[in-house]
């Protein structure tokens, strides 16, 4: 989505929490570090490289345009523009502390960031959730892209293969929508127990050409965070909770489209 179209929304700034959703935020989501965006606090980052930029940043920690587009595969010249277009909008800022003449590091502005729809002071309209979809259908096809890209290597981890844990599955559950958001809160409570911020990885752990981390004071841990054992590597967990009839097609069981 293009910048001016954005700002037909009458945009709010990301740095301004909204209104909680009737239930309370779920439990990852600290007002005082993290960021919850909803459609109108999406402006200017529906843009692939934007997005996966700022992913970036939130999980591997401060870095900067040549590193980055490195990653990414394209230029620094590239990179560098969508970065001040975040800077701009409020999501990343420069680092400082690491800067030199010659580069300027990145950070972003918050620990981590999500997305809600449900939101009293943005509710979905026709015109906002257009923004909202294109968005999640940038943030999906990155999901996709990942998984793909595991797939993809297998052929050279043949020897590794039968001893390797990594998985994914599908499962048709029922359930009401309040299981449903209890369901993700022990999902999402369990997969932080293993969460490190980036600076409190071990170095091997860190992304190549990463300088020391900064002195920033860590997050208070989970209470029952895992320590990383011996070996421990880097991995994505990915956790989808769909309604049936808008994945299988729109067809129930009965064979009649839902209403």
């Amino acid at each position: 989505m293009d910048d001016e179209k954005s700002g037909t929304l009458s945009p709010v700034g990301p740095g301004s929490t909204p209104a909680a959703p009737p239930d309370g935020w779920p439990g990852w989501f600290d007002p005082s570090v993290d960021l919850m965006l909803t459609p109108r606090r999406l402006r200017g980052l529906t843009h692939p490289v934007r997005v996966r930029l700022l992913w970036l940043l939130e999980t591997d920690g401060p870095a900067t345009a040549s590193q980055l587009g490195r990653r990414i595969g394209a230029s620094s010249g590239v990179t560098s523009y969508h970065l001040r277009i975040l800077g701009e909008l409020g999501f990343v800022e420069e680092d400082t502390a690491r800067g030199t003449g010659r580069d300027r590091w990145w950070r972003p502005k918050y620990r981590g960031s999500g997305l809600t729809l449900r939101s009293p002071d943005d509710p979905p309209d026709p015109q906002n959730i257009e923004v909202a979809e294109q968005y999640l259908r940038i943030v999906v096809q990155q999901y996709h892209e990942r998984m793909l890209a595991y797939v993809n290597s297998l052929t050279g981890r043949l020897d590794e293969l039968p001893t390797l844990p990594w998985t994914f599955h599908e499962n048709s559950i029922e359930l009401t929508h309040e299981q449903a958001r209890s369901l993700a809160e022990e999902v999402a409570a369990v997969v932080r127990r293993y969460q490190r911020e980036p600076d409190q990885r071990e170095p091997d752990q860190r992304e190549p050409d990463q300088r020391e981390p900064d002195q920033r004071e860590p997050d208070q841990r989970e209470p029952d965070q895992r320590e990383p054992g011996e070996g421990a590597v880097r991995a994505i967990f990915q956790f989808q909770l769909l309604p049936y009839d808008a994945v299988d097609g729109g067809v129930r069981r009965d064979g009649e489209a839902p209403s």
